[in-house]
Parts: C-alpha cells; structure tokens; sequence
C-alpha cells in the first residue's frame, strides 16, 4: 500500500489555515461502564505550493482537541452497539504512535486503532490491518470519521471485524456544502418558512441535522438569510442597531456558539452568507438608512440602493466583530444582487469595502463565499475578484447551475442572468474555483433518488476548475415535519430524515463519485430488509427520473417559474394574484413552451417539422420519445412496486410511505407522458384543423385525468394541503388542481369553436 492516498481534487489548493497546531484532547468515556481515555499527540502542518500559492493541510480541521475526540468516541460506540459488537475503550500507546483512540472488540480478539497521518490528504482515511489490529488511519477527524463509517458498512454487509477490506479513499471534492436558508431575517416570506422558527433554533435539531452530514460526507453548512449579523453580535461601533438585548441576546448568542462547535466537532465548516443591501431595523429607524417597506417584499430591489458611507461603515464593523466574536464561524458569503441595483462597478466595490475590508481587519483569516455577480462581465468580476488577494484560499465562487432549478438537465443551459461561457473559469483563476449551486424547487414532498443523474453531472461539470457542489433549497426548509396528514404514523421527527436518499446520494457521490449502486441498494436493505432493497431502489430511480426530464423539457428561471412535483409554474399567479389553477402548466402551454436542454424539442417545433417533412436531428430527444421513456420507466416502477409490496410488514410505516412516493412518481410519469401525446395531437390538430388529431388529443388527455386521479387517491391518504411559496396564500395539494387537469379536456374539445388560439397566430 502506498505511504499517501491520492491527493483530492482540490484543484491546486488545500484549505489554508493560520491558526496554530493544538495539542489533541483526552476523550470521556462512553455509556456502559467502559473506561480508557485517548491518547493526546501533537500534529504538525506540512506547508507545500501548489500553483504558486502557498498552502497547507487543514491545521484547524487536522487539530484532535478533547471535544472531536469526545465525539469520535461517542460515534464508535453509537455505531459498534447499533452492529450489536462488543467493545471496551483501551488505552492508547504511547503518544509518538500516532494512536488516539483504541477499541478492542473481545470476540474477535481485535483492537480498533484510530491513527492520525499527517501523509494523507485531508478528510482521506485508511485501512489496514497488522496482527491483532486493525487501524483506522486520517489526517483529521473527518478521515476518521469517514473511515470508521467504511469500517461499519463492510460490517452491516456482514463482515466480521477481522475481515474487513483495506480500504484507501480521499474526497473528490474539496468541499461539499449544504445550503440552509433560516427561517428569521428570511429571503422569502410565509407560512412554509417561518413555521420553522422554533425547530431551527433547537440544538437538537442541529445535532441531528450535522451527524446526517456527518454520515453522508458533508464537510460545509452554509446558512443564509437577509442580515444576519444583530442576530449574531450587539454591534459595538453602532449600539442603536442593537436588535436583541438582555437574556434574549444572551441566548441567540449561546444558540449560535454551541451551533458552530457542534459543527467544528464534526469537521464541518460554517459560513453565514446574506444579500445585499440590508441593515437592522433599528439601524433603519435611528438613521433613516435602508428603508426598506415589507410590503414591497423587502427582499427585492424595488427602492434605491443605500450606498451612504455610514451603511458602509456599519456593514464593515459588523463583519470584523462576528468574526472576532465568533472563532468556530469558518467564514462569510455574499451575494451581489437584492438591493444593489446600482452600476456593477459600484456594487462591487461596495462588496470590497464592507466584507473584503472587514474581514481584513479581523483578529483572524475566515474564508470568502462571494456568489458570482449576475450583470457584469466575467472579465470584469474577475479583475476585482482576484484582487484579494490576502483573504484565506480559494475564494468559492458559488454559480448557480441552471438557475434556480438544478434537477433538470446535467448540461448548463442558463445562468441567474448571465450566459454560459467559460470566461470565470478559462484561464484557470489564481486565487478561485467554482462551486456549483445546486438548487431544489422542484420537489419538497416526495423522497427523490436518482445516483445517475448525480454521477453524470459530476463527470460533465466537475473539472479542474471546481472546488465543490452547494446543494439546497431557497423556498424549502428542511426541519420541522408539517407536510404529513393527521393520523399517518411515521417514524422520523424532522423534515430531512424522510429524504435521506436525497442526501445519502448527493453527499456520498460528492466524496467519491465512483460509489456504485450496491452501496445504496445496501442502504435500503438496512432499512427495510434484503428482499425488497434493490427493486426499491431501482423503482425510486426510475421514478424520480420524471422531475428531472419535466425540468428538462420546460425551460424555467427563477425559483416560482416551476415546481415539478406539482406541475405548475407559480409566476404566473405570483405575478397575477389570480386563483392558483392559473399557475398549472395547461395543454396549450405544453404545446408551446420552449426546453431547457438544447437536445430537447419542442412540441411546436417538433409537430412543425412533422408536418413540413423534415426529418428530426440525430440525438434529439423529441416529444415522443420523451413520452415513451416516461411511460415505460411509470410502468416498471409500477410493477416493481407491486412486487414488493407485501415483502415488508405493515409496521415499518416509512416503507409505506416511501412506496407510496414511488407510486406518486409513476402516476406523474405516465401523466406527463399522455400530457405530452396530447399536446402533441393538440398542436397538430390547431395547426392543420385536422379533427382526428384533435380526437387524439382528447384521448391522451383523458388517459391524463384517470393518471392524475390516481395519484390524488394516494397522496390524499397520506399528506395533508401545506403553504408553498409557489402559491402564495394558496394551500398546495395535488387535489387542488384536478379541475386544472379536467380544464385540458375541454380546451382539446373546445378547439374548433370560435378562435383557434394557435392558427390564428401569425
């Protein structure tokens, strides 16, 4: 085996870190009586240059204080009971072995030897076996961790300890982020969010939510909303700004220590990331600065940007004090957007002034998110961006992949606002690299899987050039559980735990996108048994293909111009205040609407060509063929299912559910498809008066209806009408729009009485 594991790709950076080598910490013992303490050794940080700049291994994320050793210990234990393996804390040897923490495991005669090796990359783990032991080997705690994970997997597959593989990974991704926007100071407002208020300030929540991240491989939690920083710091320059006082300020401060610590522990970084421009409402009402009205939905850029000196000044002092007050915060993001409507030239400079300068004057370095500037050159971004030269590297430079809706197409297509050359990235940045932001507005209710789509994105849009992946969701927040009906029993308390294949399949893929299938086929066998796990698996892929092509085919922007589990475009009421089947993506729009993905046609464009006799570009994905690949990944869906219902018992309620999810995906598979068939027909039918065509159309859209009906049958039974932004005030059910599907029939019947909506047009 070699001395080092392969280096990760973090494209000619490590992460740089100026903090000094800490001594690592004695572990308390776990439950049940068991004694020993870890081991203390002193690490030390190789400095090496990569692309002219100088960098190092991770010193604060290498450094085994007492606390990651504590939670080390407890997630050993935790998971060694879980296996049902017997196991007592041993001391370590002495501390120049390179030993932390020591397992034995008296059945097997075998030790479990957690080592520390400053040649692996960070967050890389080894096995290997020697004697009696077997040893664990990072360069910090999260190669550790991950490698402890390893160890467990190989055991619920049925290995005993004394014959696991040795292994050697590193991450293919330098980082691997989640975006969780809070639910106070938030970017969007209503009941879907700010019911959210309490679960996200419960630590417990978070120490759920961080050793998911934990289990699933990822190492950064970013945290966003309007203006964090009097939530975070009594502002000391500016005490009028002052937003919470007393025993309330005490506890947001507690709340906001005990959350990055328990992050620390984990390996997992935090960043705050805002928009721009934004002060406290106090700030506002003693200055008469950013006088923002929320009824003009605050968030948005309708009123003139405040660009007076004294927002400037407050803005800098404050991100210099959350810095300093905060040690465990690991750095800071902005966006250049909401309120900054002003030259580019200008907004970036104010970036420059406020964050950049203040971060400058900071008692330590904490790294820089800066979201790629939507009106401007890429050029001219890049001229101020690699200006800053001493801020920690790389900068991430967070870019939003296809907009708002990610789950669509693996190939870039659009930009927020701007095109889709090269320019950020060719040549090479010096102190840069993109980090893809893979937002979810399509699909809050449903459990989603599909490791394809994920492993096919990395090989097309993980070059050289990206440091990682943001993966998350603007109008969604995944804590506390609102979406099940009264009466339905299910076993998990929060939010995210019902989409753990959504999490388990982005962050593990991030680590090593060669992971196969097998290790989530073995994921669903923990969960729910052997004999149902790989037609489960197989079902919820091909089910969860349907948003992906929906998103594919209907080219959308911003975050309301599709929710593809709904089948609706919500600008259209967002815009229009009108009843929400306005919002539901009807026939004609169907017929009409251009796709996303350049190797998708258009029905108008297909049924043109149709009808002209010209023949359809190799490799195009026509509407018929979309409709056939839907409808025959709906009916094997359907069928595996059938087979595996009766494999599991009644008890485990989340099988149920999650069956019942994969039945929802099907149904709006085959919908989509006869929808497409119909739209089709329909178009022909406008453009040549042909009434057969039109008689087709009726068809497919009735085979349309008796779909979608039957997805109402089981989502009714089990999820109750939840607030969605897409909808403002209205309440979304599936139900809601089965006189919107109806609606379809009688446009097909209606066609030929009085104006044709289509051949009218010139």
């Amino acid at each position: 085996m070699p001395d080092a594991a392969p280096a990760a790709r973090d494209n000619g950076f490590r992460w740089k870190r100026d903090r000094a080598m800490r001594h690592a910490g004695s572990g308390k013992t776990g439950s049940g009586g068991m004694t020993g303490k870890p081991n203390r050794l002193l690490l030390v940080a190789c400095v090496v240059v990569a692309s002219g700049i100088a960098t190092s291994a991770a010193a604060d994320a290498m450094a085994l204080d007492e606390a990651r050793t504590t939670y080390l210990l407890a997630r050993v234990q935790k998971g060694l009971a879980e296996l049902g393996i017997e196991h007592v804390v041993a001391p370590c040897p002495a501390p120049d072995s390179g030993c932390v923490l020591r397992i034995q495991l008296p059945a097997d005669g075998l030790q479990l030897d957690f080592c520390l090796n400053t040649n692996l990359v960070v967050e890389a783990f080894r096995l290997g076996r020697g004697g009696n032991a077997l040893t664990i080997s990072g360069a910090d705690i999260g190669g550790l961790l991950y490698g402890f994970q390893e160890c467990a997997d190989q055991m619920a597959a049925g290995q005993r300890p004394g014959a696991i593989k040795p292994v050697e990974q590193s991450p293919h991704f330098a980082f691997r982020a989640l975006k969780f926007n809070l639910p106070w100071s938030s970017y969007r407002t209503g009941e879907s969010l700010q019911l959210h208020m309490r679960t996200v300030r419960d630590l417990a929540f978070w120490e759920r939510f961080l050793d998911m991240m934990v289990d699933n491989r990822f190492n950064a939690l970013t945290l966003w909303n309007l203006h964090p920083f009097t939530f975070m710091i009594q502002p000391e320059k500016y005490p009028e700004a002052t937003q919470f006082k007393g025993e309330e300020f005490e506890e947001w401060r507690r709340f906001w220590t005990a959350l990055f610590q328990m992050a620390r522990d984990r390996g997992i970084e935090t960043y705050i990331v805002n928009w721009n421009i934004f002060t406290s409402p106090q700030m506002t009402e003693a200055h008469g600065v950013a006088n923002y009205k929320e009824e003009l939905e605050w968030h948005y850029g309708y009123t003139p940007p405040e660009t007076s000196p004294l927002v400037v000044d407050y803005t800098r002092e404050c991100v210099t004090q959350v810095i300093n007050e905060y040690p465990n915060l690991t750095g800071l993001g902005v966006s250049v957007g909401e309120r900054m409507k002003m030259p580019i030239e200008e907004a970036m400079q104010w970036i420059r002034d406020t964050f950049v300068e203040g971060m400058r004057r900071a008692d330590r370095p904490a790294r820089f998110i800066h979201r790629a500037p939507f009106s401007i050159s890429p050029e001219e971004a890049r001229k101020y961006i690699e200006s800053y030269t001493d801020l920690p590297q790389p900068i991430i430079m967070e870019f939003k992949f296809n907009w708002s809706h990610s789950h669509s197409s693996p190939h870039l297509s659009i930009t927020h606002g701007g095109g889709i050359g090269d320019q950020y990235w060719n040549p090479m940045p010096s102190n840069y690299r993109m980090a893809w932001m893979m937002r979810n507005e399509d699909f809050y209710m449903l459990n989603w899987g599909e490791p394809d789509f994920i492993r096919e994105h990395i090989r097309i849009n993980g070059g050289d050039h990206v440091l990682g992946y943001f993966v998350g969701s603007e109008c969604y927040i995944p804590a506390k559980e609102y979406r099940m009906k009264e009466g339905v029993d299910y076993p998990w308390e929060y939010a995210f735990e019902k989409q753990w294949e959504f999490y388990q399949m982005w962050g593990r893929l991030l680590y090593d996108p060669g992971l196969s299938d097998d290790y989530f086929i073995g994921r669903m066998a923990d969960r729910y048994g052997t004999p149902a796990a790989e037609s489960m698996f197989r079902a919820l892929k091909l089910g969860s293909r349907m948003p992906l092509r929906l998103a594919s085919f209907y080219k959308s922007t911003w975050d309301f111009t599709l929710y593809a589990e709904g089948f609706i475009n919500g600008e259209q009421i967002y815009k229009t205040y009108k009843q929400p089947e306005k919002a539901f993506i009807n026939v004609r729009e169907m017929a009409t609407h251009k796709p996303l993905d350049a190797g998708y046609l258009s029905v108008a464009d297909f049924v043109q060509k149709k009808i002209a006799g010209e023949p359809i570009p190799g490799g195009v994905v026509t509407p018929a063929k979309l409709a056939e690949a839907l409808a025959q990944d709906a009916d094997e869906a359907l069928r595996l299912c059938d087979a595996i219902a009766g494999l599991v018992p009644d008890s485990e309620t989340d099988f149920r559910i999650e069956l019942n999810d994969i039945r929802v995906w099907a149904y709006l598979s085959r919908y989509f498809s006869d929808k497409l068939n119909g739209a089709v027909c329909y178009q022909e039918a406008a453009m040549t008066s042909n009434r057969n065509s039109q008689a087709d159309a009726v068809e497919h859209l009735r085979r349309a209806l008796a779909d979608w009906n039957a997805l109402v049958d089981i989502t009714e039974a089990q999820y109750q009408e939840v607030s969605l932004p897409h909808l403002r005030t209205y309440k979304f059910s599936w139900k809601l729009f089965l006189p919107s599907v109806r609606r379809d029939i009688e446009l097909a019947e209606e066609l030929f009485e009085g104006e044709n909506p289509i051949a009218s047009k010139p």
